[in-house]
């Protein structure tokens, strides 16, 4: 058994002080973002934050199996909190298998779990469904089977699923309408809503949400016209041959990260200056639309501590049964306006991410220790 990592061997090796380490690792003091990330990085690189002694002596390894969307902006995003988590995770007795699916294809995922319902290798499941119910069966068949299956992104409540994490999409709906509230007041007009998807789960509750508040205000807006586009190029074409011609629309609403580019671009090319537009989520490419006002605000829904908390939290339960006090983590609703550039979002969900690490490294030496006065190990 290997001596412990201590602050003094951090330290050493990067050639700094051991107060410095004590307050990069704490988030405490005067040290330059710089050096913190680098005290970091060796810190987790060194083993420090690892468990003084192996699980090998209880856990034979689990299998966990992610299946979400293919790459694109946003699914990089949860990809990277994935791979961050499965890095961090690399001692522990964990192997990660990994299916993706062209967007939120039904079809495909179904196949994928008609697969996996099969399998006896496999211990947990995150996936993002594809819909609110008609993946409930195979879920609920991968608990019967003693295989525990969290969601992400898109939730499956009505199935039983160990929890689920991520943004509450009504609730985004509903941000999105007191922010119109705000920036219309009582003008009347249509709020065209744009998605990419019609059966897409988190868009439809985006737009109940924006239903909802409109309705229960008695704002005067109609919020019944809902357009569906394929990409940025049918969304830039729509917004630049159509909505610019119809008066009536005083407001547009984005239920999906898919379109802000193209919507952005063709206000920014075209005279009217009196749409309210609220989009979804967050690239800096985008920051421009921000800064000239064509889109008003994003809301953000932190898709890097969706993959990461997914993963981390699954896998304490596998590990050490450590069940969630939660059935759901919903991650506050976020409207970044244009203020909100100063600050870098993706670097605070980060710093959110390690500090969870940490926290859950604590919560495992705790349970490692019970386990191992239970058994009479040597610590």
């Amino acid at each position: 058994m290997g001596r412990r990592v201590t602050l003094r061997d951090i330290a050493q090796d990067l050639g700094v002080s051991v107060a410095t380490v004590s307050r990069a690792l704490n988030n405490q003091g005067k040290v330059s973002s710089e050096l913190r990330e680098r005290i970091v990085e060796k810190a987790f690189e060194m083993g420090y934050f690892l468990p003084p002694f192996s699980l090998e002596k209880d856990s034979s390894h689990k299998k966990v199996v992610l299946l979400f969307p293919e790459r694109d902006f946003f699914w990089a995003k949860v990809e990277q909190g994935v791979f961050d988590a499965m890095k961090f995770l690399k001692e522990w007795p964990i192997d990660v298998e990994m299916h993706r699916t062209h967007g939120h294809n039904l079809n495909e995922q179904i196949a994928i779990l008609e697969k996996l319902v099969e399998r006896k290798d496999i211990h947990g499941v995150a996936m993002v469904p594809s819909d609110l119910t008609q993946l409930d069966y195979f879920i609920n068949a991968l608990y019967l089977k003693g295989i525990r299956v969290v969601t992400f992104n898109v939730d499956a409540p009505l199935s039983k699923r160990l929890f689920y994490v991520g943004q509450n999409v009504r609730q985004a709906g509903r941000a999105a309408g007191e922010i119109f509230w705000q920036l219309l007041g009582d003008r009347r007009g249509k709020i065209c809503v744009l998605t990419t998807n019609k059966r897409a789960p988190s868009h439809v509750l985006r737009w109940q949400g924006l239903i909802d508040y409109v309705h229960e205000k008695n704002l005067p807006y109609d919020v019944s016209y809902l357009v569906e586009v394929r990409d940025e190029e049918e969304a830039y074409a729509f917004v630049k041959n159509t909505l610019l011609e119809q008066e009536e629309v005083s407001g547009v609403f984005l239920s999906t990260a898919f379109g802000n580019y193209g919507v952005g671009n063709a206000l920014l090319e075209g005279t009217r200056k009196d749409i309210v537009v609220v989009g979804n989520d967050f690239l800096s490419p985008w920051k421009e639309f921000l800064e000239k006002d064509v889109i008003h605000c994003f809301l953000y829904q932190y898709p890097y501590l969706q993959g990461f908390i997914a993963l981390i939290v699954l896998c304490r339960y596998l590990v050490f049964g450590v069940t969630p006090l939660e059935k759901t983590f919903y991650l506050p609703v976020f409207p970044l306006f244009p203020e909100h550039l100063k600050d870098d979002i993706e670097a605070f969900e980060i710093a959110i991410a390690r500090h969870l690490f940490v926290l859950e490294l604590r919560t495992q030496e705790l349970g490692m220790t019970f386990m191992a006065r239970e058994r009479g190990w040597q610590i």
